[in-house]
C-alpha cells in the first residue's frame, strides 16, 4: 500500500536545468566573474541555490561570504525573471498530478525556494493540488527535508515512511529520502544517478500510482505483488 507520494517539481514536472544555469552565469558575470559553464554539472548539479553558489564560488578560488549571498539574490532574481516569460511543464505532468491526487496524498519537497515553488505552481494552475510543500532551507540535509515533510503529513494522517516514495531527479535527493526512509523513484535521471534510486522511469508521461508504487518496490494499491 502507498501512503504518499513526495515529488521534486524541478525538472520532474517542469526542466529547470537551463534557467537555472543560466541564471547563474548572468548573476556572477553581473559581479564581474566567470562562472565556467562546462563546470555547471560537477558544481552545481543537485544543489540548492545556495549550495550551488557556494560551490561555483568554491571551484572558482572564492570564500566571499557577502559576495554569496549577493549572488544568491541576483541568481534567484535572474531565475524568476526566466520563469516569468513562461515555461512548459513536462509531458504528462499535469494529468499524473490530477490522477495521483484522487488515490494518494501527494507533497511538494525541493530544493526551490518557497517563492520560487509557489509561483510555479500558481501558473500551472496545480497550487491547490498538493497536500504539502516543504523547501530545503540553506544547506539543509536532503534527509532532514524529508524527515521534516513526513512530520506534516503525519500531523494530518498516520503515514508510514515505507509506504512513501519520493520522486526526484538527481542522487542526492534518493540518498536523503533513503536516509528517512523513503521508498525512490528516479524521473528521467542521469544513468549514475538513477542507480541510486529503488526505481526509475524516463517520464512522468503516463505514470500511475500503481506505476509508482510497482517501480519502487512497493506492493501496488490496486494489484498484490
Amino acid at each position: 500500500m502507498l501512503d504518499a507520494v513526495l515529488i521534486e517539481w524541478e525538472n520532474v514536472l517542469v526542466d529547470t536545468s537551463s534557467a537555472r544555469r543560466d541564471a547563474l552565469v548572468r548573476a556572477f558575470a553581473e559581479e564581474g566573474l566567470r562562472f565556467d559553464e562546462s563546470r555547471w554539472f560537477a558544481a552545481c548539479h543537485g544543489r540548492s541555490l545556495h549550495g550551488a553558489v557556494a560551490s561555483a564560488l568554491s571551484h572558482a578560488g572564492q570564500a566571499d561570504e557577502p559576495l554569496a549571498d549577493l549572488l544568491v539574490m541576483r541568481a534567484g532574481r535572474a531565475f524568476a525573471e526566466r520563469l516569468g516569460k513562461g515555461f512548459v511543464l513536462q509531458p504528462g505532468a499535469r494529468a499524473f498530478v490530477e490522477r495521483a491526487q484522487v488515490g494518494v496524498r501527494i507533497g511538494i519537497v525541493t530544493l526551490a525556494t518557497r517563492v520560487e515553488t509557489e509561483f510555479v505552481l500558481r501558473l500551472a494552475g496545480l497550487d491547490g493540488a498538493f497536500s504539502i510543500i516543504v523547501c530545503a532551507e540553506a544547506a539543509e540535509e536532503a534527509r532532514v527535508t524529508y524527515e521534516r515533510a513526513l512530520v506534516h503529513l503525519a500531523g494530518r494522517r498516520p503515514v508510514r515512511n515505507d509506504r512513501t516514495v519520493a520522486v526526484a531527479h538527481i542522487a542526492p535527493a534518493f540518498r536523503g529520502a533513503r536516509a528517512a526512509g523513503l521508498r525512490t523513484l528516479a524521473v528521467g535521471a542521469p544513468a549514475h544517478d538513477a542507480l541510486e534510486a529503488d526505481g526509475a522511469v524516463g517520464n512522468i508521461d503516463g505514470l500511475t500510482v500503481t506505476d509508482i508504487a510497482r517501480l519502487a518496490g512497493l506492493t501496488s494499491p490496486e494489484q498484490p505483488r
